[in-house]
């Protein structure tokens, strides 16, 4: 008789487990929504394209291009749950620009609401960039419970609110966030000392060819315009070295305007009639009129 009770009860415990699974996964669908849905998260890596898939320690699988971080940075959570041994999310990618304090984060949708009256116009306007949307796969490893894989894999594609972004950034933008984060300026990747133009002393860098940058099309979408501030490292030969954004203007352009900058041409700055390094301050301007 005890052995008849010993066996049902064996039976009972696994047919509890059996029925308590499919609660449990629903229960950990559940806590994702509330916890990443509407939710704003970085790429460890600027991936263009709509659909990426990642192994579980953050390596992608298959070949994306990079873009620029203000557009192909962050994402806002629409869609997240486990399927099977991956975590599938579907998100509207953001594309950025900045105030007049070159405070980041700000999404072009809400300056277009803001600076578009006309409500015809207004939605041609926000509907490309409301349907800028990514499905990422993520694989889950190894864990000795699921949220402790979920948490694993998001940690590996995503940045962690703890993280720079000074060392994530390519070497243009990382002045920028260090100084936003308030972090000690990395020294400028260069071997020469540069001086500053100072009248009398150090005459200033003549600039012999400037070619324009080119407009990023989601600028031009969006009717977005302004000024980007820069500082770089004229050498003695002419040649643009360290280009680093100063003020950013975000949607592309920043990396438009460096790109840019690191053609020109210049004839040297001289001190007592020598050719030295200096380094130099420009503004370039974009502006669709």
């Amino acid at each position: 008789m005890k052995a008849r009770e010993a066996a049902s009860l064996l039976v009972f415990g696994v047919l509890a487990v059996v029925l308590c699974a499919p609660f449990a996964t629903a229960g950990a669908a559940l806590n994702l929504e509330s916890d990443y849905v509407n939710k704003v998260l970085t790429l460890r890596h600027f991936y263009t394209g709509n659909h990426l898939s990642f192994a579980a320690d953050g390596t992608l699988i298959g070949l994306e291009a990079t873009g620029p971080w203000t557009l192909d940075g962050q994402l806002r959570v629409q869609r997240i749950e486990l399927r099977g041994q991956s975590l599938d999310i579907q998100g509207r990618r953001l594309s950025l620009v900045f105030d007049k304090k070159g405070k980041p984060s700000r999404d072009v949708v809400e300056l277009i609401d803001e600076s578009e009256p006309n409500a015809d116009e207004r939605r041609k306007m926000e509907e490309p960039f409301l349907n800028r949307t990514v499905e990422i796969e993520i694989a889950l490893g190894p864990g000795e419970t699921i949220e402790a894989e979920i948490e694993s894999a998001m940690d590996a594609v995503f940045v962690k609110p703890s993280e720079s972004m000074a060392e994530l950034v390519p070497d243009c933008w990382r002045e920028y966030f260090e100084k936003s984060e308030g972090r000690a300026i990395t020294v400028r990747n260069t071997t020469l000392a540069p001086l500053r133009e100072s009248p009398g002393v150090v005459s200033p860098p003549r600039p012999v060819s400037t070619p324009e940058p080119e407009f990023s099309e989601d600028a031009r979408r969006a009717k977005y315009q302004g000024t980007v501030l820069l500082s770089f490292i004229v050498d003695t030969s002419g040649q643009v070295l360290d280009v680093r954004i100063t003020t950013p203007l975000g949607m592309g352009l920043d990396e438009k305007a460096v790109d840019a900058v690191r053609k020109w041409k210049f004839e040297p700055a001289k001190k007592d009639g020598e050719p030295v390094p200096v380094q130099i301050a420009v503004e370039t301007d974009f502006h669709l009129y």
